[in-house]
């Protein structure tokens, strides 16, 4: 009897493929640090202050989040798949513009000028294709394994980082611009296939149920290969039948992005404001860890930290995407099981403590030791697998999962678009802030994860194991908080009685 390779159902090859806007993501953020700081590099575009460093840096970040206010409200006009269509063009028009910067002229303003202006555009195409992508994976993925099979997004993203990484450290050899131009040309190529192939995906059955195109729907649940899955959310997206079928006259040709406000007006609904202001602000949470500031600056980061040479910084660099690549594998391998609440508020436990402990060795009289030196580096990787295997993934499928159909794209534009903002404030700033203070970046970090693990303990209900994404109102008709002060003034009824303890149980804590 010969062993026969069971072949993944067809919903895994559509988020496979997809999962090409994570690495775009990914590629860049790890890519355009080490472009920047190479010596090749700078003898085209000369020295640059941290302010320019951080502007080079940072410009995608600007268009990407303006972007990505407009990209939910399309996604639902246009659908998810040609959404991400036109995001990854643009950003490919975007790379190509990159790559040729300082072509036929020797002034470097001009050159910058080219270089900012491509990172513009990149960023636009950016903010439509990442959206759109992760809405399209959550919706195609059987309640069961919604977390691993989002999860192939976040391995995308880590993936990208760690090609980034290693590709510059390989081209850094090259004596000549083609150093830090080809990265820009890999992506290039990588977003042109992204964007033709993104028109031979099938549509989101949730998007097709959510135009009205009922029948479709159904018929790209069975092509999807959910096998048992399959029935149990048609009957689902059935159930929700009633609450859609008003957009059929709604969405009959593709109406101006400028009609968003529309959408936006949903999330004054009593029922939304909650998950809606959740999802914005832990996403925005995710930036004040200061992860970008890492993965954008960690050649300068190792540096400071004594490993001087140019080749060694970007190794260690390499090393930290590596083990992003591996943290995030065993969190796509357990995110089903451990569930979303306690693995942020662990995770979180662990940024803060790397964070104050980085930025109390800076603070302190010995922090040009060596044992000092080396501890910073490795409290930066162990920042780096706390960070990807809570804040990196499970977050971000928790912000998306929580809303409801009709805010679900509208929701998860808004909070990129703050991410993106807190993403390019971060990427702005931190280069300058190094440049004054050592530790100071550290301790800000630390205190604003502080702060928002605080807000997770209170406001934040465990989603694992609910199944549907229609079912995520049960799950939100009490605060964790809420719930919390009603079982201690139960208790302390009971107790006066005579009858119970005052204090929660463990249970009722982790609720």
């Amino acid at each position: 009897m010969g062993f026969k390779l069971k072949t993944p159902p067809p919903y895994i090859w559509y988020a496979l493929f997809v999962s090409q806007a994570g690495l775009l993501f990914g590629f860049d953020t790890g890519s355009i640090g080490p472009i920047t700081v190479m010596d090749q590099f700078q003898e085209d575009f000369g020295h640059t202050s941290p302010t320019m460093h951080g502007v080079i840096i940072s410009m995608i970040l600007l268009t990407a989040a303006a972007s990505s206010v407009f990209a939910g409200h399309l996604a639902d006009k246009v659908s998810r798949t040609h959404t991400t269509c036109l995001g990854a063009g643009i950003f490919a028009v975007g790379s190509v513009l990159q790559a040729i910067a300082g072509f036929g002229t020797t002034i470097r303003s001009s050159k910058l000028g080219v270089l900012l202006l491509g990172r513009s555009i990149a960023g636009i195409g950016e903010g439509f294709f990442l959206t759109s992508a992760q809405v399209y994976i959550i919706e195609i993925a059987p309640g069961h394994v919604r977390g691993r099979v989002t999860s192939i997004l976040f391995i995308g993203i880590t993936l990208g980082l760690c090609l980034g990484y290693f590709l510059c450290y390989g081209t850094s050899q090259i004596n000549s611009t083609l150093a830090w131009r080809i990265p820009f040309l890999w992506q290039t190529a990588i977003a042109t296939i992204l964007s033709c192939g993104s028109l031979l995906l099938p549509h989101s059955p949730r998007w097709l149920l959510h135009v009205n195109r009922r029948d479709e729907a159904m018929v790209v649940l069975e092509k999807m290969g959910m096998g048992t899955a399959a029935e149990r959310e048609k009957q689902e997206l059935l159930a929700i039948r009633e609450n859609v079928t008003t957009q059929e006259g709604k969405s009959q040709g593709i109406k101006s992005i400028l009609d968003a406000g529309k959408s936006i007006r949903l999330l004054a609904k009593k029922q939304n404001r909650w998950r809606a202001s959740l999802a914005i602000f832990m996403m925005i949470c995710q930036q004040t860890t200061g992860i970008d500031g890492v993965l954008y600056y960690a050649p300068v980061l190792f540096s400071q930290a004594g490993l001087s040479s140019q080749s060694s910084s970007f190794l260690a660099s390499g090393v930290t995407a590596i083990l992003m690549v591996f943290c995030t594998a065993l969190s796509l391998t357990y995110s089903d099981r451990w569930g979303r609440r306690p693995t942020l508020l662990y995770t979180g436990f662990g940024i803060v403590l790397s964070m104050f402990l980085i930025g109390g060795l800076y603070a302190s009289p010995n922090a040009n030791t060596a044992g000092a030196k080396w501890t910073i580096v490795a409290a930066i990787y162990l920042f780096v697998i706390t960070f990807t295997i809570g804040w990196s993934m499970i977050l971000r499928i928790y912000a998306v999962e929580i809303q409801p159909m009709e805010t679900r794209a509208t929701v998860n534009s808004l909070s990129h678009s703050a991410n993106w903002i807190a993403n390019y404030v971060i990427a702005l700033t931190t280069p300058v802030f190094l440049a004054r203070s050592a530790c100071g970046p550290y301790f800000f970090f630390g205190g604003c994860t502080a702060f928002a693990v605080l807000i997770c303990i209170l406001y934040m209900p465990e989603t694992q194991g609910i199944g549907s994404l229609e079912n995520m109102d049960k799950v939100f008709e009490i605060t964790p908080l809420r719930k919390l002060s009603k079982n201690i003034k139960g208790r302390i009824n009971r107790a006066g009685n005579g009858t119970g303890s005052v204090l929660p149980t463990e249970f009722e804590m982790q609720a």
